[in-house]
């Protein structure tokens, strides 16, 4: 509005009439629209926690609201002195400071949370979405609470239990990935292969063991020896299908009583056409051709041990000892009824890894490393460098060497991931003095022994809150619609147990919650055919938001149906100050007279000016 009184000249008066007007209150509220479409949007696409710490409970989204709250309050106190013609005006603004204030009393004042219950169980105690770091001691078999505090999304430091805790970063979201670790107990070689030298990860390829046969990429089976194995490149065996391979030479199987290869003789030897395993048990029973041979082995030392091989398979390493307990090492092979695929070897030693390579035909022969360009490097293989990588050309096909771990394990870390329907944060944190920064992800732990040698666990995840009230699941029922296992309603019948009260028995369903002031339990879910979820909820700020609700709705009365408490505003014509009757349509010419101080006056030097505002 324009300044109509001689406060409105002042300086305060013009910060006030600045902040009170439209043009101030526009843009304000145009950032809170577009604020609140992007709260909507994280909402659908993830869930209320992502808008809420996004968006909702954010320190900018709160400084919005409140210049919105500043602007309503100060567009009332711009019509000072105030007439019965502002007490609609006015009420509207008070509902609207109401809802904004009751809105965000019930955002950071309520307490939520869920309880899970199977039928005949019972508990006190409601999971909440508040974030916390706790930290409890073991001590003899027994677990201590020795405090929490919230958990900060910031970089902070905060003193848990005598201890100082560095936080160094929040992941809004993370996720559990697997890699390869070369710290096993055992010696275990794996290599990780590519097809590209630019690639930053590529495929792992174990060690060959008894467990199972080689892996395949680009169509190439891989196989890999163990850290100083030797390959000898096979040469096609004549006059057998069968072969053991011992000790780098291969040697054509042998008949029942002969020597299979030095040192072992054969035991027993049966031949399959349609075999068949059942059991563990290799019989000839298949419907479909599957050519196999089944060996037994024996040494002097009183060893035995039985080999099987497929034709159609030949790679499958399946070797059983059966008596003894120290092995030959072969395998058993065979040519395969039909053309042969091609095989790439990891052998050598780890420090410096060599490839075989067998190609359709069977012919094997040991590769060259190449340079990225093509080049040969004169059998010198190389690490330095992403583009100096060990790299190895066979026919088509390029294979380069990104790692190779000789006491590989399996393993799994936690990694930062972007934000998903499923959120689960997490906390990158250290203890100063008693451990390196770790990562503990939402309902995670670690172990920590502090520098006066407590054993002490740090763990990330739910605030529980303790409610007066004990719910007990005595009965859980759920209908579904005909022909289908689609719920079509659900409730729990459920007692209450109050300490000095006697117990009570309600019924709990959608749309019915149980109150017990200022508690409310309602029926959110379920989880199979006898387990209840209920969403419990303590929200100081809704009578608030009622009587906001309330106000807004009789200002809205006010201003648009009671000339008396509201005329001279937008969409009410007021009466006309000559005594003429008002007109009917447009705005009308003159609403007040307003305080123009004489020109080169000074502002607070005249007499009370006449005249009011809108």
């Amino acid at each position: 509005m324009k300044p109509a009184q001689r406060w409105h000249f002042t300086r305060v008066g013009r910060v006030i009439l600045f902040l009170g007007s439209i043009q101030f209150a526009v843009p304000v509220m145009a950032s809170v629209a577009v604020a609140m479409a992007w709260g909507t949007y994280l909402e659908s696409k993830h869930n209320a926690q992502v808008s809420r710490a996004t968006v909702y409970g954010s320190w900018w989204f709160v400084v919005l609201m409140g210049l919105i709250c500043v602007s309503l309050v100060l567009a009332v106190v711009t019509r000072f002195p105030w007439k019965r013609k502002h007490v609609g005006f006015m009420t509207v603004h008070a509902g609207l400071v109401l809802l904004i204030f009751g809105g965000f009393w019930s955002l950071f004042g309520r307490v939520e949370g869920h309880i899970g219950l199977d039928e005949g169980t019972a508990s006190n105690m409601m999971e909440t979405d508040k974030e916390v770091l706790s930290v409890s001691e073991f001590k003899a078999a027994n677990s201590t609470a020795l405090g929490e505090v919230s958990a900060p999304h910031v970089p902070a430091e905060i003193t848990l239990a005598g201890m100082n805790i560095q936080v160094h970063e929040f992941w809004e979201n993370c996720k559990e990935e697997s890699f390869v670790a070369n710290d096993g107990s055992q010696s275990y070689r794996a290599v990780e292969l590519a097809l590209d030298a630019g690639v930053e990860s590529g495929e792992w390829v174990g060690e060959e063991t008894g467990a199972g046969g080689p892996s395949v990429i680009d169509g190439v089976r891989v196989r890999v020896l163990p850290d100083g194995a030797s390959w000898t490149p096979p040469a096609s065996p004549s006059g057998t299908d069968y072969f053991f391979t011992f000790d780098g030479r291969q040697y054509p199987l042998a008949g029942l009583g002969e020597e299979a290869f030095p040192g072992w003789k054969v035991a027993s030897l049966r031949r399959f056409t349609k075999a068949t395993v059942t059991n563990g048990v290799l019989a000839d029973t298949g419907t479909q051709d599957n050519p196999a041979v089944e060996v037994v082995l024996c040494n002097d030392a009183g060893t035995t041990e039985r080999h099987r091989c497929f034709r159609s398979f030949p790679d499958m390493v399946m070797m059983t000892l059966l008596h003894g307990s120290i092995a030959s090492g072969a395998t058993l092979g065979a040519t395969p009824p039909s053309k042969q695929q091609e095989v790439l070897v990891v052998f050598g030693e780890v420090a410096r890894p060599r490839l075989g390579f067998v190609d359709f035909r069977g012919d094997g022969r040991e590769l060259e490393p190449v340079s990225s360009d093509g080049e040969g490097l004169g059998g010198v293989s190389t690490t330095a460098g992403k583009d100096r990588r060990p790299q190895f050309a066979a026919g088509k096909h390029r294979f380069v060497i990104l790692n190779e771990f000789a006491h590989a394990r399996s393993a799994t870390r936690t990694v930062r991931a972007p934000i998903g329907p499923d959120r689960r944060p997490a906390l990158v944190l250290s203890v100063k003095g008693a451990s390196e920064p770790c990562v503990i992800p939402w309902k995670g732990y670690t172990h920590v022994a502090d520098p006066s040698g407590r054993n002490l666990l740090l763990s990330y995840g739910p605030m529980f809150v303790e409610l007066p009230f004990t719910i007990r699941l005595k009965d859980f029922r759920k209908m579904d619609y005909p022909g289908t296992e689609m719920a079509m309603a659900y409730e729990s019948e459920v007692a209450i147990l109050t300490p000095g009260e006697p117990e009570t028995s309600c019924l709990i369903h959608m749309n019915a919650p149980y109150s017990a002031y200022p508690w409310k339990v309602y029926q959110s879910g379920f989880s199979g055919e006898s387990t209840s979820i209920f969403s419990v909820m303590r929200d100081p700020g809704l009578k608030m938001t009622y009587v906001g609700s309330g106000v807004l709705c009789a200002g809205i009365f006010l201003t648009f149906f009671s000339r008396s408490f509201s005329w001279g505003h937008p969409g009410i014509p007021a009466p006309h100050l000559q005594g003429t009757p008002a007109p009917k349509f447009g705005k009308e010419s003159i609403h007040a007279s307003v305080y123009n101080p004489p020109s080169g006056a000074v502002p607070g030097s005249h007499a009370d000016a006449p005249g009011s505002a809108l």
